[in-house]
C-alpha cells in the first residue's frame, strides 16, 4: 500500500533500514484487519516472520527499533498522528495502531 510506504517515510523511515520490510508488512496486516492488534505476537509477528522466513523475535526487535528511531527523529509528526503528546517511546503494539488508526482516517475512498 502506498499510505504505508508514504506515512513511514513522512515519518523518517526510509526502505534501507532492516526493520522497513516488517514494520509495512506489519502495518498491511493491521490496515487489513485491526483485531489483529489484540494479539501482537501471535497475530502480527508470527505472520511476518513466515511471511520474511525469518524469527518471530527478529520482528518484534526491528519493528521495535523502528519505533524508537521514529520517537527520537520526529516526535512531533509522531504525536500528530497520534492524536495526543505521547510522554513515553510507545510499545511495538500502540505504534502500529496508531499509525494504522492514521491511515484508515486518512484513506480516500475510492
Amino acid at each position: 500500500m502506498q499510505i504505508i510506504d508514504d506515512t513511514l517515510q513522512a515519518l523518517g523511515i526510509t526502505r534501507n533500514y532492516r526493520g522497513y520490510p516488517h514494520t509495512a508488512y506489519a502495518l498491511e496486516l493491521t490496515v487489513e484487519d485491526e483485531n489483529r492488534l489484540r494479539a501482537v505476537t501471535k497475530e502480527i509477528y508470527f505472520a511476518t516472520a513466515e511471511h520474511f522466513h525469518c524469527h518471530w523475535t527478529s520482528v518484534e526487535r526491528n519493528i521495535r527499533t523502528v519505533v524508537q528511531r521514529v520517537r527520537r527523529i520526529n516526535p512531533v509528526l509522531l504525536d500528530e498522528m497520534a492524536g495526543f503528546h505521547l510522554i513515553t517511546t510507545p510499545t511495538n503494539g500502540e505504534f502500529l495502531g496508531i499509525i494504522t488508526a492514521y491511515i484508515q482516517k486518512n484513506i480516500q475512498p475510492r
